[in-house]
């Protein structure tokens, strides 16, 4: 009879070893990335208190980016920074999305990241236990039109110890994804119907293309392209467009211009 505590009381202890390496005070539940969806956004509507409990607090100061403050430019792509600080195991889950919950844009994995899914999330590959620990991912900005992006990230310090956070990414309207060239563009009537002027001032002669995509990056039509020569031009530019808020994107020898476009 006394063989078997002696069998017993090892592989309690193992047991107990072992979940106190993936939890407790100083333990993360996923030290090789978090389940995707627990960025605590409005479209998950769940953080990371659902594995490790307690409640979670707003905190500050835990994601940086290079997106200037003029907004990012569609198609760019951006570096972003996590830093965690403090005792305990460390660990992170981010996404780039709007508040139905759509995710906006393409997240590149770097080191020590992993992406979960389909894409959608960014998470640490191995959680960490430095006082202070930092991780690197990338972003390309969506298509044209997107508007507003706010990278919402989940972050946990031991357990329960939940901080959320999010970093807002405006679209800067006023440059394009190819040369990034600001020309003297000027789009008249706008509001406009179904007649827009357009005047350019290139420095280069070549193929001027105007398309229009929605506030949701979706190309709705083509409604000019043509050979045009270098100096001030006007384009006479005619539309099928439903009334409502579009982006006209100007593609030009010298760059792309992305302007703010109402339909009536």
């Amino acid at each position: 009879m006394k063989a078997r505590y002696f069998i017993a009381i090892p592989l309690l202890l193992a047991i107990v070893s072992l979940t106190q390496s993936f939890s407790g005070d100083t333990g993360l539940k996923y030290p090789t990335g978090a389940p995707a969806g627990h960025t605590g956004s409005p479209g998950d509507a769940k953080n990371c208190t659902i594995c490790h409990g307690g409640t979670a607090t707003n905190v500050t100061g835990v994601l940086t980016s290079d997106v200037p403050e003029t907004g990012y430019v569609a198609g760019s792509t951006y570096n972003f920074t996590v830093t965690l600080t403090g005792n305990g195991r460390k660990g992170f889950q981010a996404s780039p999305q709007n508040v139905a919950g759509t995710q906006l844009g393409t997240l590149i994995a770097g080191s020590g990241t992993l992406l979960n899914g389909n894409g959608k999330y960014i998470t640490h590959s191995q959680a960490s236990t430095a006082a202070t620990k930092t991780w690197n991912f990338q972003w390309t900005a969506p298509a044209p039109g997107t508007g507003t992006v706010t990278m919402y990230i989940a972050r946990v310090i031991s357990q329960p110890n939940v901080g959320l956070s999010s970093l807002v990414l405006n679209e800067n309207f006023s440059v394009g994804i190819e040369n990034a060239v600001k020309t003297n563009t000027r789009i008249y009537p706008n509001p406009a119907g179904k007649l827009i002027f357009a005047e350019i001032n290139l420095n280069t002669s070549g193929r001027v293309i105007a398309d229009a995509y929605n506030l949701n990056g979706q190309k709705q039509e083509t409604l000019y392209e043509g050979e045009l020569n270098a100096g001030r031009q006007s384009v006479r530019i005619s539309n099928n467009l439903k009334p409502g808020y579009y982006i006209l994107r100007l593609t030009t020898p010298d760059g792309t211009i992305n302007e703010k476009l109402i339909i009536n």
